[in-house]
């Protein structure tokens, strides 16, 4: 079999999975229920996960670019299935499987949410393929159908509200992405990448440039909605936070990421084809890097305000996204491998902490980091899971967040990019410690607070294997990733176009322990702050101020005026 159909059977797979478990629901029988639940992940999930290793040796060596069918390019699907389309490929597929094996014990775990969980990563998958604007525009609707539907899951009116902004937001940024590629056809003629950048070339005159810059700028601001990034993430925190555990696992590790990688397919070719706007890409892509550094700061500073601790973990996911950005935003090969293992490796120790923080939180009835104690008595698999997710994200080594950020430090040296990115580490490392009080103990002081609960202290730990084998599976790719981060690296690079590895040569020596010692010393410090009277009235507003439905809207629309504003002062 060819690789061209390796690849559609590998995009085709999750969404026959989704048919599978809608027939599960007609059957009768408890049991035949389950055991096609069971064969449609195994079908959707882990078979295309396998598929990727069958594929590396084509896609290795170059780009594999098709039309499915053989159909008009006016009116075909174009695939262009590259190193980055096989990377993105493998961070969903490993994310996903992960994280329905975990959805088998703490759920939810009915036919409905399998079926939206396929047609999910059925999206992701083909977004990460898809090579015209068009089909790239369907993929990220179907995308966000089934998140917004995989967000109200829980069936909670809090969900629900959390799912409808989302899809508010979403739909707007969609509507806009729309024109955008609505004017880049009107001035080329073509939707498919290469056909854009082939006649894209034509280009001579001054009003189709400015139309032609402006049609890009509406969609990287549409795009950089559904990555959220500052000014336009507030949507979500709270989609995140009220998401089930699962799924909060795969929206934060993946669901953000891709649409930023595929879309930078699509500029970084035109990138290298025209020189008539140049300009437009450098202003893009340098505001896109102080977006994302902000973004990296800002977010650390709303996550150590929080109480609820899947918000905190939300917030966590929109900082964390900042460093990829401005790591993706710089645009040289060696960047976007860098970019990409960051985002990799964010989708491990971010699963980890959403899975091992939700199974405290299902123990304990609570999510509330102030009231939760002796959280280690759900078990010593989830304890140590949680703790090898907090010092990933924290950037200590051998793990692997401490290879894939010493790589974006490394292209930002020198830089005023790395001293935001500094300081927002050392908020990272203070909220990780905050994040960890839930696992000390109960004592006399806890009990002697006014908001103490003692059912929340009647922790039993979790017998569930399902959940047990996908935080095990996490934790080791945590540790793994840490120790291979080299061969890691050079992997991401040549598969992005260069031979140089992001990881810095020198990683594991004396002076990164002094560095991370330092950064702890830093994290303790901030963190004492935060808990003292000064700290504690900071974060009390910040928290408070909690955004209404009209509020998000508004901070929307001022964030989308505020980007563009942003790239036209520039030019």
């Amino acid at each position: 079999m060819n690789s061209e159909n390796l690849i559609v059977i590998q995009i085709i797979l999750p969404l026959s999975g989704a048919a599978l478990c809608f027939v599960s629901k007609m059957m009768k029988s408890q049991t035949l229920q389950r055991l096609i639940d069971w064969f449609a992940a195994f079908l959707g999930l882990f078979v295309p996960l396998g598929l990727l290793f069958f594929l590396y040796p084509a896609v290795s060596q170059h780009p594999i670019q098709f039309y499915v069918g053989n159909q008009h390019p006016l009116i075909g699907i174009e695939l262009r299935f590259d190193g980055v389309s096989w990377l993105l490929n493998v961070m969903g597929f490993i994310t996903a499987a992960t994280s329905w094996l975990y959805s088998r014990t703490a759920g939810p775990h009915t036919p409905e949410f399998s079926a939206l969980f396929l047609i999910q990563t059925f999206a992701l998958t083909a977004t990460a393929s898809s090579a015209d604007l068009f089909n790239l525009f369907v993929c990220f609707e179907i995308l966000g159908i089934a998140s917004y539907a995989l967000t109200a899951f829980s069936g909670k009116g809090r969900a629900f509200m959390a799912a409808f902004s989302y899809m508010a937001v979403s739909s707007t940024a969609m509507a806009i992405f729309l024109i955008g590629v609505f004017g880049v056809y009107r001035i080329t003629g073509a939707l498919s990448y290469d056909g854009i950048a082939r006649y894209i070339t034509r280009i001579t005159t001054e009003a189709q440039i400015v139309g032609l810059g402006l049609s890009l700028v509406c969609i990287v601001i549409a795009t950089a909605v559904r990555v959220a990034i500052l000014p336009v993430y507030g949507w979500l925190p709270e989609a995140h936070a009220t998401a089930p555990h699962a799924i909060s696992a795969v929206l934060s590790g993946v669901l953000i990421k891709v649409p930023l990688f595929a879309l930078g397919r699509f500029l970084f070719l035109l990138m290298s084809n025209v020189s008539a706007i140049d300009i437009v890409f450098k202003e893009i892509l340098d505001v896109l890097k102080l977006s994302g550094t902000l973004t990296a700061l800002v977010a650390v500073i709303f996550a150590l305000s929080q109480r609820d601790v899947k918000r905190l973990l939300a917030y966590h996911s929109i900082s964390q996204i900042g460093y990829v950005v401005s790591a993706w935003a710089i645009a040289s090969p060696m960047a976007i491998a860098a970019a990409w293992m960051h985002a990799f490796y964010h989708a491990l120790f971010k699963g980890l902490l959403f899975l091992s923080v939700g199974t405290v939180i299902d123990a304990s009835g609570s999510k509330d980091v102030y009231t939760i104690r002796g959280a280690y008595k759900v078990g010593l698999i989830p304890t140590i899971a949680f703790f090898v997710g907090a010092l990933s994200i924290s950037a200590f080594p051998p793990f692997n967040g401490f290879a894939s950020k010493a790589a974006i430090f490394y292209l930002h040296k020198g830089s005023w990019e790395y001293i935001i990115l500094s300081i927002a580490s050392v908020g990272t490392v203070a909220s990780m410690i905050k994040l960890s009080r839930m696992f000390i103990p109960e004592g006399k002081s806890a009990k002697a607070r006014p908001e103490y609960n003692p059912n929340i202290l009647v922790l039993k730990p979790v017998t569930g294997f399902w959940l047990k084998v996908s935080l095990v599976i996490f934790a080791l790719a945590c540790v793994m990733g840490g120790l291979f981060s080299k061969e890691m690296g050079r992997l991401a690079g040549l598969l992005v176009g260069t031979e140089t590895n992001p990881v810095p040569t020198h990683l594991f020596t004396l002076n990164s322990i002094k560095g991370t010692l330092s950064l702890l010393a830093q994290g303790v410090l901030l963190y004492l702050f935060v808990i003292s009277l000064p700290g504690k009235y900071i974060t009390h507003k910040i928290e408070t101020r909690q955004p209404s439905f009209a509020g998000l809207l508004f901070a929307f629309s001022l964030g989308i005026g505020l980007l563009g504003t942003l790239v036209l002062l520039r030019h």
